[in-house]
């Protein structure tokens, strides 16, 4: 059964015995960053309806070699020109490291 809007939600939780982390989504953004990262997980466990994947169960146990940062930080608020010099300093240096691409690159407005 497809999720409504009030039903969807994101648990983080770590398990102090098990020395892991467990992932739950049934949010579409959430989802396809898990997947996305499917690799990284011992487990996964997907709930699929009518082809589509509505949810899914991970559970992360190499903390060797992950880390997982779910707490809240203060998001940066640039002003426009702080934004254009960002762009402006990211394109120029993919271009020095990748000089086939320097005609590439387009300037984009980051809102």
């Amino acid at each position: 059964m497809m999720y409504l809007s009030e039903e969807k939600e994101t648990l983080i939780r770590y398990d102090e015995l098990d020395k892991c982390w467990y992932f739950e989504s049934n949010v579409r953004k959430h989802i396809n960053k898990i997947l996305k990262l499917e690799s990284y997980f011992e487990t996964i466990t997907k709930e699929v309806e009518g082809g589509k994947i509505i949810s899914v169960s991970a559970k992360l146990s190499d903390l060797d070699n992950y880390s997982v940062h779910p707490f809240v930080r203060i998001k940066r608020k640039l002003s426009q020109s702080e934004k254009t010099r960002l762009t402006r300093h990211f394109q120029s240096e993919n271009s020095q490291k990748c000089p086939e691409n320097r005609t590439k690159f387009k300037t984009i407005n980051i809102q």
